[in-house]
């Protein structure tokens, strides 16, 4: 996008005459293995927790620049959304990571830093991805000659974060890590320490099979007697009934021994051990349009589905008498216990029905004193998709992007607090932000002092997506918003400090 200058007023006058871009929801999703296996790098998905997939495998992060501001300790992998955008061609893949300090004590310390993101892109024709999808209509032009940089070249990981593991376990040489303290996580926490300088059994005398360890089937109970099997390619035929010719591969298979099952069970149980103590997580983001109803927002009436238009615009009618219902009993019980006339109050409820409002399970009256107009505005907003994790801003350039959904009149992002780029000099625009609901999948006790908490984070990155060349990560902006003392008062949130800017 080329640079001009603009007439501020002007601009404000063509914002306001623009159609508002319609927002997309992000979900959690637990990964279905069965049907689709492992998430990888190559399925440019978003996703929640686990190891971080890495758009670039050959020049991994380096976890000295994801530190917590507080306690200077490694930061956890917390999501990572695929955004790719038409502009720069660079920009042709593009993924953002967020990390952030697990240790609650640092974010109610002192929020600044606490939540880092970086920005890593690739243009169509790399090292790493076929150019086009496999089923693309010209996959087979597109992709003629590609080969993809081979596994050897990509940059070793560490096994507890999946961060940049420039060293290595000292004894079997076999394992990575980013720092010492994560090889300590590795071998107290993990089995590490039995499992070190081990091997998988070798396959039995009678097996004509070189079996490899990344093949072994964990979820296999079949016994090691069960004969090999040799399962051949279906035959394929053409529109006219011709069969096709092709080079018939064979497909060798067989159980695992005793002995190699216990192994493998032991690998696997190495790394749930460590995934659990210090990794979230791992689900999926499965995006869907914000669909709603403006007057039923208005009315405050939450919808238990999410993603589906047809549904979401039916049934309001229903839960408009649903919710008069509730708030005429509520009303009758308050006066009758306050010994008042209940057809009276009743009147006058009706009378000054846009007084009250519904929060929860709860009614107060919209007042700045009682409750903040930002969260009752977030508190409706959400209850017609209860269950978001995300929300996805940055669209279409050609239309306004949507304000984020702030969780408290307190502070609200100041202009300055949005540095530019500090790489193009642009400005940076808000792109998505993550939502309270997150943390009911990461697996927190919440009853714990330390709890990791918060009302929304916000993300803003170059609206350019400037690149830079021999760059590979480029440091964006998180603002962590927490609810109010009104707020939470009003909709039983828990306490947190006001507002966390990363440095960058």
């Amino acid at each position: 996008m080329a640079d001009q200058k603009h007439d501020p007023i002007l601009d404000m006058e063509e914002d306001q005459d623009m159609e508002e871009a319609q927002v997309m929801l992000g979900f959690a999703e637990p990964v279905d293995l069965e049907e689709h296996g492992p998430l990888r790098a190559e399925d440019f998905c978003s996703k929640i927790g686990g190891l971080p997939l890495w758009l670039n495998p050959e020049n991994v992060l380096d976890t000295k620049e994801m530190l917590c501001e507080q306690c200077t300790k490694p930061m956890t992998f917390l999501l990572q959304l695929y955004s790719p955008e038409d502009h720069p061609a660079e920009a042709f893949h593009r993924v953002i990571y967020v990390f952030c300090c697990k240790d609650g004590a640092c974010h109610k310390k002192s929020p600044r830093g606490c939540f880092k993101v970086v920005r890593s892109q690739l243009g169509q024709y790399n090292p790493y991805y076929t150019p086009v999808a496999e089923d693309h209509e010209n996959a087979a032009e597109e992709n003629a000659g590609f080969a993809p940089l081979e596994d050897s070249k990509h940059a070793k990981t560490c096994f507890v974060c999946g961060m940049q593991g420039p060293k290595t376990c000292s004894k079997c040489h076999k394992v990575s890590y980013c720092s010492a303290e994560h090889q300590a996580i590795h071998w107290t926490k993990g089995l590490h320490k039995s499992l070190c300088g081990t091997n998988p059994p070798p396959p039995s005398v009678d097996s004509a099979i070189d079996s490899e360890l990344a093949d072994m089937s964990i979820a296999s109970t079949k016994s090691s007697s069960e004969e090999e099997s040799i399962e051949e390619e279906e035959e394929e035929y053409d529109e006219d009934g011709n069969l096709i010719e092709k080079n018939k591969s064979k497909k060798l298979t067989r159980t695992l021994t005793r002995a190699e099952q216990e192994y493998a069970n032991r690998l696997d149980i190495d790394f749930k051990l460590v995934e659990r103590r210090n990794r979230f997580p791992e689900m999926e983001i499965i995006s869907e349009a914000e669909v709603f109803d403006p007057e039923a927002l208005e009315e405050g009436l939450g919808h238990e589905s999410s993603g589906d238009e047809q549904e979401a615009e039916e049934g309001w009618e229903e839960r408009a008498a649903a919710l008069k219902a509730k708030r005429e009993k509520k009303l009758a019980e308050q006066a009758k216990k306050n010994g008042k006339d209940v057809s009276k109050s009743l009147a006058n409820a009706e009378a000054s029905n846009n007084a009250l409002v519904p929060v929860g399970d709860e009614l107060y009256e919209n007042t700045k004193t009682d409750i903040d107009s930002a969260f009752l505005t977030f508190q409706k907003r959400i209850a017609l998709y209860p269950d978001q994790v995300l929300r996805y801003a940055r669209m279409e350039y050609e239309l306004v992007t949507p304000e984020p959904l702030y969780v408290s009149d307190i502070d609200i992002p100041r202009p300055e607090d949005i540095p530019c780029c500090p790489d193009c000099q642009g400005p940076r625009s808000f792109e998505f932000q993550i939502m309270p609901q997150l943390i009911n999948y990461l697996a927190i006790d919440h009853s714990a002092s330390d709890a990791l908490d918060f009302g929304t984070v916000l993300v803003y990155s170059c609206k350019e997506n400037c690149h830079v060349a021999g760059k590979h990560y480029q440091h964006e902006i998180a603002l962590a918003q927490h609810f109010s003392e009104d707020g939470m008062q009003g909709g039983n949130m828990h306490a947190g400090t006001s507002v966390s800017v990363e440095s960058k």
